[in-house]
Formats: structure tokens, C-alpha cells, sequence
């Protein structure tokens, strides 16, 4: 009895082996499991936090995402440095970046996240994912960590990004990394849901303007007895950036009046010309016919082609709206402007 029962135990223990090794996910299977998740989820709500060290200062912010299908998005970005909140809101209407505490705003007409998605959108981190026929995976602490290409066209330095996601495809972290992979971006996710529930007026942009879930910071206007702020005027110092690429001189300094308002343009030429002006607009909100959002490091801009090699950014710093122009690529365009953050006018 006993030697007619070996065989049969041999063959229990090699069918359990077999079908442990089979019941294995390979690469492949979880990256289509990947793509159904994405497929079939109706929205998404997040919370992280994002580190950013491609500028001269290591900058830290707080990111809530919404999402709702198929191209409602709300992006409220807080910079722990200065405690100011933003927030890059599609709708119905276009794209919009808001400033709560200013009561301003930008709109825009874009593809945006679609034609360039930040790594804080699940789907920029999914599709990245899905796309790259070359992902190296493996299991970690029972996550799935991959290593993918990075495709950010600002900034060319950035070509690796490990990205770590739950058994049920959730992410919990992400890096983008330099060729020495070296992490430049991070981002830790606290709060993850998938298909949650909105509000209405979740998505409207007169609601998310007025929103008292945002902190109050004071502009930059002298503040009355009443605790009211009055506007800054139009009078400011002149904010030379830090920053030249090579082979680039700094031209002439023009003070000129624009429609009834003072603007100082900054003229540089060499290997690249550009002009930048600086000025403090009345207006509370500014349409651009094309553009797409520019995290910064310490504010949101709005980048757009206005030619075959021509470019133009736009940010607002402490109530001084600045335009660069020129034929700067995305990435010496986004330096430039890094470089006026924490310049005192001169």
C-alpha cells in the first residue's frame, strides 16, 4: 500500500508545483489586467505629495486630484514653501488655472492632460506603463514596481521613472530620475479611491474660485483697518532673472505703457532671443487661444506655441504677471522662470 501510494503523492506534490508556477502573472498579464483597470474606471480621487529638484531649490507640494470621465479634471496644488494654493481645473468650458487668493484666473483652449500629462495623473502613470514595450517589473513588498521610460518634452533630463503600484493597481509612489538615476520628481500617494462620488459643482469653476477649503493668503496690497486688501499698484521694481542660457546677452531694460498699464520688457539676444515682460494687471481673468499648464516649482505657468520656433510662458509671481517670448526651447523657457523665483526689484 505504501509503495503504490508514492507514486500518486509524487504526482500531487508535481501538480501543485506546476500550477503554482503557472498560476504565476508574467509581465504581460498584469500589464493587460493594467490597461482593463484603466479602461474601466469611471474617476478617481487622490491625495499626495510631490517633490520637485529640477530647479536651484528643492520645491514641496501638496496635490489633490479629481477625476471624473471622461475630461473633468481638478488639480488643486498647494507649495508648502509659501503656502499658496492653485488650481488647474478642465471642464465643459476649457482649461483654466486658478488662483484662488488673487481672484485669478487663465483659460485656455488645449489638449491638456491628454498631449502632456503630469506624473500626478494616474493615467499619465498607467499609460507610461502600458506604452513602453521595454518595462522591467518586479514584486516588492507585494507591490508591483516598474521601470519605464520618462517622456516629459520640458525637460530632456528627466528619461527614467520607477513607479509602484498595489496589487489592485493602485499607486502608492513615483520617481523620475536623470541618466544617472538620480530622483528629480517624487511623489508619495496618502489617499488613493477609485469611482468615487462628486459633487455638482465639483468641476465649476466660479465654485472652486470661491472654494473656503483653500488657505487664505494675503496679496501682496496693503491691508486697510477693516482687514481689507487693497489692489497693489501698478508701480513695481524690475525682476532680472538669474538665469541666461549660454551663448545669451541682456539687452535693454524698456519701460512702455500697454492699454493703460505699465509694462517693463527685458530684452535679451544671442543664441536664443527672447524678450520678457513684467507688469501688474487689473484684469481678473485672461484668455489664451492655445496652451497647456507648466508646473514651475513655485506657481503654475501656461505655455504656448505661437509659431514654427517661437514660444510664450506665462506666470504670475506676488501680483507681477510675467510673459516670456521667444524662440527658447520648453526647457530654457521653464529655467528662465525658475530663476525669477525669491529676486527681489531692483
Amino acid at each position: 500500500m505504501k509503495r503504490a501510494a508514492f507514486p500518486l503523492v509524487l504526482l500531487m506534490i508535481f501538480t501543485l508545483l506546476l500550477g503554482g508556477c503557472f498560476g504565476q502573472k508574467t509581465p504581460e498579464d498584469v500589464v493587460g489586467d493594467l490597461s482593463g483597470t484603466l479602461d474601466k474606471m469611471e474617476g478617481y480621487k487622490s491625495q499626495a505629495v510631490l517633490t520637485m529638484e529640477t530647479g536651484t531649490t528643492p520645491m514641496e507640494y501638496d496635490v489633490q486630484v479629481w477625476y471624473e470621465k471622461p475630461t473633468n479634471y481638478r488639480v488643486a496644488l498647494t507649495s508648502k514653501q509659501r503656502g499658496i494654493t492653485q488650481i488647474i481645473l478642465r471642464n465643459d468650458e476649457g482649461v483654466f488655472v486658478l488662483t484662488p487668493h488673487l481672484k485669478k484666473s487663465f483659460r485656455f483652449q488645449s489638449g491638456w492632460p491628454e498631449n502632456n500629462g503630469p506624473l500626478y495623473l494616474y493615467e499619465t502613470l498607467a499609460r507610461s506603463i502600458i506604452d513602453d514595450s521595454e518595462r522591467q517589473m518586479k514584486m516588492d513588498d507585494k507591490q508591483y514596481v516598474f521601470e519605464v521610460k520618462a517622456n516629459y518634452s520640458g525637460n530632456r533630463s528627466l528619461t527614467k521613472q520607477k513607479i509602484w503600484l498595489t496589487e489592485d493597481f493602485k499607486p502608492t509612489q513615483a520617481e523620475i530620475m536623470d541618466s544617472s538615476m538620480n530622483p528629480l520628481v517624487k511623489i508619495n500617494f496618502t489617499e488613493f479611491v477609485f469611482n468615487p462620488t462628486f459633487e455638482k459643482n465639483a468641476f465649476d469653476k466660479d465654485h472652486n474660485m470661491n472654494t473656503t477649503s483653500l488657505p487664505s493668503v494675503p496679496t501682496m496690497g496693503k491691508a486697510t483697518g477693516e482687514g481689507v486688501q487693497e489692489q497693489p499698484s501698478s508701480q513695481f521694481g524690475v525682476i532680472v532673472p538669474t538665469y541666461m542660457p549660454e551663448g545669451v546677452q541682456q539687452g535693454d531694460i524698456e519701460p512702455v505703457t500697454r492699454d493703460g498699464e505699465r509694462v517693463v520688457v527685458l530684452k535679451y539676444k544671442g543664441a536664443y532671443n527672447y524678450n520678457l515682460h513684467e507688469s501688474r494687471p487689473t484684469a481678473a481673468s485672461v484668455s489664451y487661444e492655445q496652451g497647456m499648464p507648466v508646473n514651475l516649482g513655485f506657481t503654475i505657468g501656461v505655455l504656448a506655441q505661437t509659431g514654427e520656433n517661437q514660444r510664450q510662458l506665462t506666470w504670475e509671481l506676488d501680483g507681477v504677471e510675467f510673459t516670456l517670448t521667444g524662440d527658447l526651447p520648453e526647457e530654457e523657457m521653464v529655467n528662465v522662470a525658475q530663476s525669477t523665483y525669491g529676486v527681489g526689484g531692483k
